[in-house]
């Protein structure tokens, strides 16, 4: 009987996968967000999907702030984070996966305040733009945006979340947020999709620490291959299609 038991446990603990810790932002819905506690939207899909395709690994999903999901990737406390745009300054501390799907940045303003506008961010001189605290001008506006604030052109704020910079634009507090096409504004009926400003693909972002993380180029390679596969099969676009 005990040899019985013992081969039971051998056989769970083989076919048992190495759990990744991956941090998510908790409030960047439809694409990654927490309700009630449960991790959900695009990007949670399309992980929970790759990995149940992968051997050896189980995802475990840690949903927090934008600003800390970064330190903890930085300091090594999780496998990644996601879903990270590329930039030059984060591969300081960070691994990108192959892209996982692209997002188009659009400006939220009143109808008053879209106007004319045409140009950006030319035309948005003198005004004041809201951003999610963690997000960079950069990242989500492009070169022309990160000089423009940094020249005092356009003056910055931030917010915690999407629905606090849109709340920020409804009051006046701020003139435009910045943010992806998808997010949902049905609840602020004054503020409308404006003017393109930058394309950018999300991925998963991987510590450089690591240490503790021994398995971590097969789990990349591994998560990169598929990913791929998932692309050309169509399937990370009919994931996509559930949330338009």
């Amino acid at each position: 009987m005990r040899r019985l038991f013992l081969a039971l446990i051998f056989s769970i603990s083989l076919y048992a996968g190495q759990v990744v810790e991956l941090a998510g932002d908790k409030d960047y819905p439809p694409y990654s967000y927490s309700e009630n506690g449960v991790a959900k939207g695009v990007y949670v899909d399309i992980i929970k999907s790759l990995f149940s395709k992968i051997d050896g690994y189980d995802v475990k999903f840690k949903m927090m702030a934008w600003k800390k999901a970064q330190a903890m990737t930085k300091r090594g406390k999780v496998v990644g984070f996601f879903p990270p745009y590329f930039s030059e300054k984060r591969t300081k501390w960070t691994k990108f996966s192959e892209p996982i799907l692209n997002e188009k940045t659009v400006v939220f303003a009143t109808t008053k305040t879209l106007k004319n506008k045409k140009v950006f961010p030319n035309d948005f001189y003198g005004t004041t733009l809201c951003l999610n605290r963690g997000f960079t001008t950069l990242v989500m506006g492009g070169n022309k945006l990160e000089k423009a604030v940094a020249d005092k052109k356009i003056e910055l704020i931030e917010a915690n979340k999407n629905t606090d910079c849109l709340n920020r634009v409804k009051r006046g507090l701020a003139d435009f947020y910045i943010n992806d096409q998808l997010i949902n504004i049905s609840n602020f009926n004054t503020i409308k999709r404006g003017l393109d400003v930058k394309s950018n693909a999300g991925h998963i972002g991987f510590t450089l620490k690591t240490n503790k993380y021994s398995y971590m180029d097969d789990l990349q390679a591994k998560i990169n291959k598929t990913m791929k596969q998932m692309k050309q099969n169509g399937e990370i676009e009919k994931i996509l299609k559930r949330y338009k």
